[in-house]
């Protein structure tokens, strides 16, 4: 009798613990339901994230293409134009050179038939090596001879022979409201031209003010007399709080290049 109700026994826990079917194993509408909203769930996290990138890129792109792209600057683009068909103007250009390593770049200005190329400082204390590119293509190696830290000057020599030069101006030459030319590389641009006049000047300490436009990579340019069409200053920087540039007058310039 005992063996009779062990077998019974076993025989109600094994159709107690019957192997499950196969539709227990298949997703039913509760699954689907769990399943639809883990899906929308991520396409949610997916959207907010996508908006968060979105938004930062917007708010990058606002910050650094208004240092690229200054509208602005169109105005100029289209006044370099105009002045730039005059033929002392292109005579002017051919010595306004590029400075630049695979970094930076600047402006100089060559004032010898061999070589000597007059520029800002902050252009080419980390610069290396220092190529000095001609509005031809002709590009050659500098070596920096002097550098003024008072005024931020620097003169760099380059092997030539027959360049093409700009004249410097005499001391005491020019005055407030004369008119003038600045030739540089401002932005992502070459040997573009404007004009503007002197606002206020002195060779006393070191300053021109000018209305000309002025932008990033202009420093080094030439301030050109339009009556004399000779160089009365460099261009070195631009204010951060007025529409004016600043440039070390030509007298300066002269008194460190007669020390050399």
């Amino acid at each position: 009798m005992d063996r009779h109700m062990d077998r019974q026994d076993r025989n109600e826990n094994e159709e107690h613990f019957d192997e499950p079917s196969l539709e227990d194993f298949l997703p039913n509408e509760e699954d689907k339901i769990v399943k639809a909203r883990q899906m929308k769930r991520q396409s949610v996290i997916r959207k907010f994230i996508t908006a968060i990138l979105v938004i930062a890129l917007l708010i990058s792109l606002n910050q650094v293409w208004p240092r690229v792209i200054n509208f602005s600057s169109i105005k100029f683009l289209q006044k370099s134009s105009e002045l730039s068909k005059q033929d002392d103007i292109k005579e002017y250009k051919e010595a306004v050179v590029t400075i630049q390593d695979q970094y930076t770049k600047g402006t100089g200005f060559n004032i010898s038939e061999t070589g000597l190329i007059v520029t800002n400082k902050h252009v080419v204390e980390d610069m290396h090596p220092i190529t000095v590119i001609f509005p031809n293509g002709e590009w050659k190696t500098a070596d920096i001879i002097s550098v003024e830290t008072d005024i931020d000057l620097a003169f760099l020599k380059i092997k030539g022979e027959q360049l093409p030069y700009m004249s410097l101006s005499e001391p005491d030459a020019w005055q407030v409201q004369d008119h003038i030319y600045v030739i540089g590389n401002p932005l992502f641009h070459n040997q573009i031209v404007n004009e503007g006049n002197i606002l206020q000047g002195s060779e006393k300490n070191g300053v021109i003010r000018l209305s000309a436009p002025i932008y990033k990579g202009n420093s080094g340019s030439p301030v050109i007399s339009s009556e004399t069409g000779k160089v009365i200053g460099v261009v070195y920087a631009k204010s951060m709080t007025e529409d004016v540039g600043y440039a070390i007058p030509i007298e300066q310039v002269l008194e460190k290049l007669s020390n050399k």
